[in-house]
């Protein structure tokens, strides 16, 4: 069933009864990107929120010197969006773009709201979604201020295990705070010290 991943994922914060996970479902589509393609892109408002049942993508930014700062990567059993630009009907400033060939579960904003309006459980694990993914970012932050850069590299590697392999290094520098060419030393330095 191509549902059955995301219902899973809701069920972490969320029981849903049957009638509820068919209604949900039926508002649910499958959305296949091909690697280098963009679910959304600077400028557009974003419409849907998207969860990843296989592959891989990234949100990023340029800044106005053109160069890319990436912010968010989605994996499978994660989900992606830009939340101000969704919630706020507003011009996003990030895009989002597949480092894989992926396949989402998109489900449309107005439609999203509407449900949590009608099925309160669903709502609940959204704000609990959204508290976690708050919660890690306020530990990013905090990690850019008072840590080394090893020593944030070392918590990507340990908090993400295998991500970092799907991941070109030049975008995991940049997540990191890091230009790629001082993150070819960083890395090279915690391959040493991790063998």
């Amino acid at each position: 069933m191509a549902f059955e991943s995301i219902l899973k994922n809701i069920s972490r914060f969320a029981s849903l009864t049957l009638q509820e996970e068919e209604a949900f479902c039926a508002l649910l589509a499958i959305k296949k990107v091909k690697r280098k393609e963009f679910i959304l892109r600077e400028g557009d408002i974003c419409t849907a929120e998207y969860f990843v049942n296989k592959g891989c993508l990234r949100t990023y930014f340029v800044d106005k010197k053109g160069f890319e700062h990436n912010l968010y990567f989605a994996i499978e059993d994660w989900w992606i969006s830009d939340l101000y630009s969704r919630t706020q009907m507003a011009p996003t400033y990030s895009n989002i773009v597949a480092l894989e060939d992926s396949e989402l579960v998109e489900i449309k904003h107005q439609a999203l709201e509407e449900f949590m309006i009608k099925v309160p459980a669903l709502e609940r694990f959204f704000r609990l979604s959204y508290q976690f993914s708050l919660v890690n970012q306020h530990l990013k932050n905090l990690d850019m201020l008072h840590l080394s850069a090893e020593e944030r590299y070392i918590n990507f590697i340990e908090k993400y295990p295998g991500l970092a392999g799907r991941i070109p290094q030049k975008h995991i520098a940049t997540y990191l705070g890091l230009t790629p060419e001082f993150f070819n030393t960083v890395h090279a330095k915690v391959t040493r010290a991790r063998k």
